[in-house]
């Protein structure tokens, strides 16, 4: 407390006894809706983007490695901070439930705070997600420091893991739900006025014309006789019973125009740009064919979620180890899982590098999670194989005389 006291003064922050939540801003799209964390994750397109980013993210294993000198590395299971990140970085939250919400805050805010828990002698003994809407970054001096605005508590850089999404300062992250509210507020208004479209009978309004005049009165009671009668979906069958010559023009519409299929297939792809993640992860395959959902599914991996892993690890390996351990110790996602392939395709991988002698019968064991086996650890090679110096030597070489 006296620490976090100290850097209040510094930097001349005050308790405030009331503060703006971020996360009730709201973004009045072009469309007129308004767009925040709450009506973008109730339209199912950014529910379920997230969702894949989130889940895909807290599924991976996360691992401690130590570079060797022959730049060999193997997994630290007895270091320190292994089992916090690893298995429980604190003690309500497992890895799981810990990235899921890192994941959620960085896709929904544009960032995400973990404060790090340590020793007296500085050891990290646990991480805690932070709440993002109530966290302002300040910089000054040329150092970065981080408030909520909520209780007052003030905390350094070395304090918080900050988590950035896309950032045009390499300070503080931007949201995707603020820099694209009016692709997000498309998609929800799409969705809204086909509620009220279909809530209504999913048909348009009709006219009544008669040849008689009649007063506003009569007007109105007929209008309002006619909509209980005839304008919800329950009374779309019913017979129509006409008085005093009122005839009924409809404005009709197509089956295809009610069920705005083009309307809604273009918000979930401007979704999938926002959040860059392929459009048949986000259940649109108008455009997928067997052929080509794998190789989506790749890019998913290497240009999708390859960049907030790196983010993530670089992040860790600077705030979490001893200084004398940068550059040798590091965090690293295992992402083997996501990349196997077909099966087809990962067996042929295998038979290709156990055939050149570039891994071992038990390394291709282990990434099919199977048990080693005895005499497994051996490298192979065929036996037709040679380096071309030896065939042009063999080739030169004299022909040794024939003894009678």
């Amino acid at each position: 407390m006296a620490i976090r006291d100290f850097f209040n003064r510094i930097l001349g922050i005050e308790k405030r006894e009331a503060f703006i939540d971020a996360a009730r801003i709201a973004q009045i799209a072009g469309s007129g809706v308004v767009v925040n964390k709450d009506t973008a994750m109730s339209f199912s397109a950014v529910w379920n983007a997230v969702r894949i980013l989130s889940e895909s993210v807290a599924q991976l294993p996360l691992h401690i490695y130590q570079r060797n000198a022959n730049g060999d590395r193997d997994v630290l299971f007895n270091h320190k901070l292994y089992n916090i990140v690893h298995t429980k970085p604190n003690n309500y939250q497992t890895k799981y439930l810990f990235m899921q919400k890192v994941m959620y805050e960085i896709c929904i805010y544009g960032n995400s705070y973990v404060y790090i828990e340590r020793t007296n002698g500085g050891v990290p003994t646990g991480l805690y997600c932070m709440d993002a809407a109530e966290i302002d970054v300040i910089e000054k001096d040329g150092a970065i420091y981080y408030t909520n605005h909520k209780d007052g508590h003030t905390y350094n850089s070395e304090e918080v893991l900050h988590f950035k999404g896309l950032s045009m300062d390499g300070i503080k992250g931007m949201s995707p739900i603020e820099q694209c509210s009016n692709s997000i507020g498309w998609g929800i208004a799409v969705e809204a006025f086909g509620n009220s479209f279909f809530r209504n009978g999913a048909k348009l309004s009709g006219i009544l014309q008669t040849d008689r005049t009649m007063t506003e009165e009569a007007i109105g009671r007929l209008r309002n006789s006619f909509n209980q009668n005839y304008s919800s979906i329950q009374d779309s069958l019913q017979t129509m019973v006409l008085e005093e010559g009122l005839k009924f023009n409809p404005v009709s519409i197509s089956n295809e125009q009610a069920q705005f299929l083009a309307s809604r297939t273009f918000a979930v792809e401007e979704v999938a740009r926002v959040f860059n993640i392929p459009p048949h992860m986000l259940k649109d395959l108008s455009k997928s064919s067997f052929n080509n959902i794998e190789m989506q599914s790749q890019e998913f991996v290497t240009y999708t979620l390859m960049p907030y892993l790196t983010n993530i690890e670089a992040e860790m390996d600077a705030k979490l180890f001893k200084e004398s351990e940068k550059g040798k110790v590091y965090v690293e996602f295992n992402v083997n899982g996501l990349l196997r392939g077909s099966v087809k395709d990962r067996a042929e991988y295998y038979r290709t590098m156990l055939n050149i002698g570039a891994m071992t019968i038990n390394e291709i064991r282990q990434k099919e999670n199977m048990n080693r086996v005895e005499d497994g650890d051996e490298l192979w090679m065929q036996l037709n194989m040679t380096t071309v110096e030896k065939i042009v030597n063999q080739t030169e070489a004299p022909t040794p005389p024939i003894k009678k």
